[in-house]
């Protein structure tokens, strides 16, 4: 296996476990202690026993991305979906990362073929689907979000600068133009970064892709 496809497992693997402890450790302990000067030690030390954890139990699985069922890697698509979502607080944008990092997985599957095969086009297209479909929620929750605020019609004249106030009916025609672009931007995007990693030599020897 290449450094960099090992690079990529270790880093998509790895962080699930320090990231799901830390947020257990935060939010999680948040209704036993309520806010007190206690949650960002228990975060840490949820952090701390992720990359525990990393260095020993699953240190033999952290360079499995690329044989893992699609039942996992859909799981770990959403996982890391629902963090950025809940990171960027609701903005769709930045999600576009993981349908690059699902094709990219995708792609480095099918590394050795020579010619793009009918199992390498499947792969690369139900990878774009899941990061669409996964974005296209997203989405759903962003527009639920924002169209359902009394006075978003006002934010968004002094966000943007406008010289009207913008009525609800325009705001949703623009957020379901926006929204339905974003989602045929991470469709063909995934597409073409699974082809692109797929181009770029193989992962390793036979054994390794098996």
């Amino acid at each position: 296996m290449r450094a960099v496809d090992r690079a990529v497992s270790m880093i998509v693997l790895g962080g699930i476990a320090p990231i799901a402890l830390m947020l257990l450790g935060w939010w999680g302990t948040l209704w036993l202690f309520g806010d007190t000067p206690w949650i960002p030690w228990l975060a840490g030390t949820g952090l701390l026993a992720g990359l525990a954890l990393d260095a020993t139990l699953l240190r033999s699985r952290l360079g499995s991305l690329y044989t893992m069922s699609w039942r996992a890697l859909v799981c770990v698509a959403v996982f890391y979906s629902v963090m950025i979502y809940g990171f960027f607080m609701g903005f769709p944008v930045p999600n576009l990362i993981v349908g690059v990092l699902g094709g990219f997985v995708v792609g480095r599957r099918h590394a050795g073929d020579r010619i793009r095969t009918l199992s390498a086009q499947r792969d690369a297209r139900i990878a774009a689907v899941v990061s669409a479909g996964i974005l296209f929620v997203l989405c759903c929750v962003t527009a639920w979000l924002a169209l359902t605020e009394p006075t978003i019609t006002s934010q968004v004249q002094h966000m943007v600068g406008l010289p009207f106030e913008p009525t609800i009916g325009l705001l949703r025609v623009v957020t379901l133009i926006g929204g339905l672009s974003l989602v045929a931007v991470e469709y063909f995007t995934t597409l073409a970064t699974a082809e692109w990693a797929r181009r770029a030599g193989p992962v390793g020897t036979a054994e390794d892709r098996r």
